[in-house]
């Protein structure tokens, strides 16, 4: 295959027997092997935080009874709401206690679930397992 870019960064892809050289006009580029392999393979070139936001993306949300229910079969209710309360920040306490209760979806990418799950010292590989069961809640 020939790759090759148009102006605004659109990627087309020729056959490279030649059958398809018609359709190349002037205003597309050849791509570079690098080009071709970031287009291919863009997963090689992710930094390790974009790697972490599409493994929590896979993630489904939660309905609010979901992770309630998740976090009261582990013993953890009480604790993330006990843990809200004591927030030094004012503003930090009360953005993660309107996200908590006003909240009608949790996201896995979302900066305060993520701060709530912190604050509840699991490993990674806990909220993961918390986050599996809840969904089939």
């Amino acid at each position: 295959m020939k790759y090759f870019k148009n102006p605004t960064g659109e990627v087309y892809a020729f056959e490279a027997d030649g059958s398809q050289d018609d359709l190349i006009t002037d205003e597309f580029v050849a791509m570079t092997s690098d080009e071709i392999d970031r287009h291919i393979n863009p997963q090689n070139y992710l930094s390790d935080e974009e790697k972490e936001q599409l493994r929590l993306a896979q993630f489904k949300s939660l309905t609010r009874r979901q992770l309630k229910l998740a976090l009261l079969e582990n013993n953890l209710l009480e604790t993330v709401e006990q843990t809200i309360n004591v927030i030094e920040d004012p503003i930090m306490k009360t953005r993660i206690q309107i996200e908590y209760n006003e909240s009608e979806r949790f996201e896995r990418t979302n900066e305060s679930v993520q701060f709530m799950l912190g604050i509840l010292n699991l490993s990674t590989e806990q909220v993961d397992d918390l986050w599996q069961y809840a969904m089939t809640l």
